[in-house]
Order: C-alpha cells, then sequence, then structure tokens
C-alpha cells in the first residue's frame, strides 16, 4: 500500500485527522448584524458572507436585529450556543460602548464574546454646510465661540465617539455644544447639506460622498494621522484638541467559549476574502480601510478600545 493510500485509509478509519479537508463549521452559519438593512455595516456584512460561503463551504446568511443602539443584535449573539451556527458582525460603537454607557446592556465585549478578526477600520468626521460661511475648522470654530445657535451638531446615535468628540469641541472652546441625534449617519449628512445643523459628526463613508461632490465639507477628522482618502483634512490632534486619536472598526464575534479551532478556521477565511481584488474595491468605494487581523490582535484591539472608553468616560 503507497503512502496516499495508507494515509486515506487511516482517515477513513478515524485514525488521522483530515487537516486539509476537515471543517469546524458543519452548518449553515447565521451572522447577525445588529442594525437596519442597507447601512454600510449590513452592505459590508453580505458582501463578506460571500467569499466567507465558499472558503467555509456552509451558506452563511446575513440577518438584521436592529434596536437599542445595537443591543438586540448583540445580545442574541451573546445567548447563542458556541457552536459556530450564530456569529456577529458589528461596529465597535454597539459591543464595546453601548455596555458601558447603558446599564440595561448587560454583556462585556471581552468576557461575552470571541473576538474572530477585524474586517474594516474608519475614522470619525467633522462635516460643515457647502453653504456655511466658514468654510474651514477655524471659521467654523471662531463662529461657535460667537454665536449660540451655533452651538450645536448632529450625531448617528446618542452617547459614544460622536458626541465624545462633540463635548470635547466644546470644552476646547471654552462653550457648551449641544448634541441633535439623529436615526444614522445618513440623516445627519443630509441634515448638514440642507444647512438645517451647523455641522455633523458622522463615519468617513457618509461623509465622503458628499465631500467629494461639494455638497458639504469635512473640516477635520479622528485618528492618529491624516486619512489617506482626505489627506488634505487634518486631524483633531493637529488642530490642538487632544484626546480624539481613536478610529472605529467592524469585525467579526462569536459567543464566548467558541472553540479554538473554529475562530482559527474563521479567521483564516476572513483573513482570504479581505484579500480579494474584488473586496478591496468595494472597500475603497465604501471609504472604509481594510483591517485584517489574527485572533490575538483581533482581542488586542478589543481590549484597548474598551480602556480607551473606560477612561473617556469617566472624564
Amino acid at each position: 500500500m503507497n503512502k496516499r493510500a495508507f494515509a486515506a485509509a487511516l482517515a477513513l478509519a478515524g485514525l488521522l485527522p483530515l487537516a486539509a479537508t476537515a471543517q469546524s463549521f458543519r452548518q449553515p452559519i447565521k451572522v447577525i448584524v445588529p442594525y437596519a438593512a442597507g447601512g454600510g455595516t449590513d452592505v459590508l456584512a453580505r458582501l463578506l458572507g460571500q467569499g466567507l460561503s465558499k472558503e467555509l463551504g456552509q451558506p452563511v446568511i446575513i440577518e438584521n436585529k436592529a434596536g437599542a443602539s445595537g443591543q438586540i443584535g448583540t445580545q442574541f449573539v451573546q445567548a447563542a450556543a458556541p457552536n459556530g451556527a450564530t456569529l456577529l458582525f458589528t461596529v465597535d460603537h454597539s459591543l464595546i460602548t453601548v455596555p458601558l454607557t447603558t446599564p440595561s446592556a448587560k454583556y462585556d465585549a471581552e468576557a461575552d464574546f470571541t473576538a474572530l478578526g477585524q474586517a474594516a477600520r474608519s475614522v470619525w468626521t467633522l462635516s460643515i454646510p457647502a453653504t456655511a460661511p466658514y468654510k474651514d475648522f477655524a471659521g467654523f470654530a471662531a463662529a461657535a465661540k460667537a454665536e449660540a445657535p451655533l452651538r450645536s451638531f448632529g450625531v448617528p446615535f446618542t452617547g459614544g465617539a460622536p458626541t465624545l468628540i462633540g463635548e470635547a469641541l466644546g470644552r476646547h472652546w471654552s462653550v457648551a455644544m449641544e448634541a441633535i441625534p439623529f436615526s444614522g449617519s445618513g440623516p445627519v449628512i443630509q441634515n448638514v447639506m440642507a444647512g438645517q445643523v451647523p455641522a455633523g459628526i458622522t463615519g468617513m463613508p457618509e461623509a465622503m460622498a458628499v465631500h467629494r461632490s461639494g455638497k458639504a465639507r469635512v473640516v477635520a477628522v479622528s485618528g492618529a494621522q491624516r486619512s489617506a482618502l482626505l489627506p488634505d483634512v487634518p486631524t483633531f490632534k493637529e488642530l490642538g484638541i487632544d484626546g480624539l486619536e481613536f478610529h472605529t472598526f467592524l469585525g467579526f464575534f462569536g459567543p464566548k467559549n467558541l472553540p479554538k479551532e473554529m475562530a482559527q478556521e474563521f479567521n483564516a477565511a476572513l483573513r482570504k476574502v479581505l484579500a480579494e481584488p474584488a473586496v478591496l474595491d468595494k472597500l475603497g468605494s465604501m471609504s472604509l480601510q481594510p483591517a485584517p487581523t489574527t485572533l490575538a490582535e483581533a482581542r488586542a484591539e478589543v481590549a484597548a478600545m474598551e480602556r480607551f472608553w473606560k477612561k473617556a468616560l469617566q472624564k
């Protein structure tokens, strides 16, 4: 008996693991998106789901469970069995910031979930109407200091990064800034374009399109360095406002106690999908930065973000 036949016989007898063909995922995979269909998180989940289905050999079904700033879908996955049948695709806000600010969100990002890998990152943007008399950050700052009606800003949800940015601006200018919540970044940008709010704080994907079209202006971004997508726009740190050197991420998570080999298999599949040219092109069109990570890197990112938000919220 040759070596190949001998190995096959052992495998059939259950004595040799089928490393090349064995799969941890043996049933359809439901990926929960804790936001409404059609948003950026949902669009990206469906794109990645197609590639993951091919890599993992199982159907990947995207299901939207929106509500309560992402709590409903997130808690659904928290309560799921750790067998790979139910996973989560979300942004850091619902997973990390919400449980730190909302007593009813009884979950912890590190303790209750298995980080499976990030997919993309983005930064937060400060946009002003194209029709505003002020044309840049300095102009908006001067106007807000001088005129009380201009001391407000639209945000896509209550609390979290957008509100923190607006409050940091107010402290820096020694004025009280008011956050005006909308039902998502889309409505924020629409109201900025219409001049209904003096400024808006949203993610990069929503702001880029109107900035490029000239319907609004992005005048500052979060993050430790300028965005490659907007190299001419300064960071808040460059403008003298510290503490806003953070970004937002989109990533996959499973329930806690998900088997290690399953997590490793999923992570390898995700990194392979994120290397596909079509996926990279789509991320670029959505103004998102590809962010493939190992399992260890994904866990470290969650821990770092949780430390940041605990400290920021205490302030």
